[in-house]
């Protein structure tokens, strides 16, 4: 196994949860061998925090002489072993397995001419595929049932029951069509807003027939299709729709409780934008609601139970910015950091998720934290589908050193500051607004000038959008000019901005 495929173990072996690695090597040593190489390997690797080859290798041969050909041969080997291992421990759960080993039992037993056998098998495997809308299975099993008949030249079977497979055939190739068809629209939508696309993009979608349909017989196909309506509103900014859609689509998913069981993942994705769909029409308390169902989820694996524990704290910070319980977040963090810390992956060193811890910090008013947090931010690389957030951090990055008196570096930044986001495009109204006030600020004496440059800033800003979404992508920018206006900590102006809207809605 080359370095390349030695990764690739330790990646593996690291991607187990506790119950897979238990149940690894109860099955791997049931003799209790406790010289066995390839165990002892696999605990080297599960108790290194990063990967070491070499000391891995000290740590299996210890001081014998040690051959690279046969250590490589021993990576193979216990990586074999841990996917067949793995494949034995998803049997015991996992329906496709169990489907996947009728099949390949009708395979066995035809080869070996136990043709009624062979109907038992298929019996039980189309019982569980009409469960769960295997419609590629049930296609194969009236291929079965057919090569069968004729094989046993059962006549009479083909004469009594071809028109009804022909008829099942149609069925299920219609659906397969059907779901191919919304999985590409669904896909489309997704990629253009992760690439920060718009409306004007994704026309030919909201024209297409298939989204004008709401009547189907196959419950995976009801389920993407209540996904792209979703996501079409968002997209069209659209906050009712998106609402609408989203919770109907929970609904949808929830009234086939046997489908969540083995699609954790989808359930995972819909309940995190269906409290997405809540903060968008600021109702915080069904937000809440929403995301502690997260936690009554089962997961099937270490990526699930990372995509729970991701989703959850993602909805909890952005809930808690929105409405200024700042000092709620920060209370979480030290908990947080401690469950990523199981995880053994960066995941969580992305765009987003530095984005939250300083903008939470920020708004504690401990600016300091906030600067770290920004500067492993900006040291991230730039990837598509983060635009936006790329042009926040500059931003937010003004606003901290100028928070922090950083007169002098500050006007180096703006500068630079200025050449980013005209060079990507990004130099709108209000942020030419902004690095025009920025500037002109920094420049003052006195607290009476600096109050009126905040006033001469304010009014231009409500002059070019409205005062409730005079914000710099997720950044709340008029709550913060507020807070210097009126001498107010900044958590404060977002909590009253909040309630304002709420009496306003009422």
């Amino acid at each position: 196994m080359s370095k390349k495929h030695s990764d690739k173990l330790y990646k593996l072996v690291k991607s187990l949860s506790t119950a897979e690695k238990r149940y690894f090597k109860v099955v791997a040593n049931k003799k209790g061998d406790a010289t066995n190489k390839y165990l002892i390997l696999f605990d080297a690797i599960d108790a290194q925090e990063k990967f070491d080859d070499i000391a891995l290798m000290h740590k299996v041969y210890d001081s014998e002489n040690i051959k690279s050909r046969k250590y490589s041969e021993l990576k193979g080997y216990l990586f074999e072993v841990i996917l067949k291992t793995l494949q034995s421990y998803d049997e015991r759960s996992s329906v496709f397995n169990k489907i996947s080993n009728l099949m390949n039992n009708v395979d066995v037993l035809f080869k070996r001419g136990h043709m009624q056998l062979c109907k038992d098998e298929l019996k039980k495997a189309k019982k569980l595929a009409l469960q769960y809308e295997e419609f590629t299975t049930l296609y194969e099993i009236l291929k079965w049932e057919k090569w069968i008949a004729h094989t046993m030249i059962d006549v009479e079977f083909l004469q009594d029951e071809l028109g009804r497979i022909a008829d099942e055939e149609a069925v299920y190739i219609e659906q397969l069509n059907l779901l191919s068809q919304y999985r590409n629209l669904f896909l489309e939508l997704y990629i253009k807003i992760k690439s920060g696309g718009k409306i004007e993009d994704v026309q030919h979608i909201v024209n297409n027939e298939l989204i004008k349909k709401e009547n189907f017989n196959s419950h995976r196909t009801y389920v993407l299709y209540y996904r792209t309506k979703a996501l079409l509103a968002y997209l069209q900014r659209d906050e009712y729709g998106f609402h609408n859609y989203s919770k109907g689509l929970i609904e949808i998913m929830e009234s086939k409780p046997h489908f969540l069981k083995v699609e954790v993942a989808e359930y995972i994705s819909a309940l995190h934008n269906y409290c997405v769909s809540c903060g968008s029409k600021r109702d915080y308390d069904e937000l809440y609601i929403a995301n502690e169902k997260l936690k009554t989820i089962v997961p099937l694996n270490m990526d699930d139970k990372i995509k729970i524990h991701r989703q959850y704290m993602q909805t909890f910070f952005v809930a808690c910015i929105n409405t200024g319980e700042f000092e709620r977040a920060k209370g979480s963090l030290k908990a947080h950091f401690k469950t990523i810390a199981t995880f053994r992956t960066n995941i969580f060193e992305d765009h987003q998720f530095y984005f939250h811890y300083a903008y939470i910090h920020f708004g504690c008013g401990d600016f300091d934290s906030a600067l770290y947090h920004l500067n492993n931010w900006l040291n991230l690389p730039n990837t598509i589908e983060s635009p936006n957030l790329q042009m926040l951090s500059r931003v937010f990055n003004l606003i901290l050193h100028y928070e922090l008196g950083n007169t002098i570096l500050l006007e180096s930044l703006i500068k630079s500051t200025y050449r980013f986001l005209k060079k990507g495009n990004r130099l709108q109204e209000v942020e030419k607004a902004f690095l025009s006030f920025i500037n002109s600020v920094i420049k003052v004496q006195g607290k009476k000038s600096q109050m009126e440059r905040y006033q001469k800033f304010k009014n231009h800003l409500e002059i070019i959008t409205s005062c409730n979404e005079a914000r710099i992508s997720s950044f709340d920018l008029m709550a913060w000019v507020d807070s210097k206006l009126l001498n107010v900590e900044f958590a404060e102006i977002v909590k009253n901005n909040l309630n304002k809207q709420r009496i306003k809605v009422a």
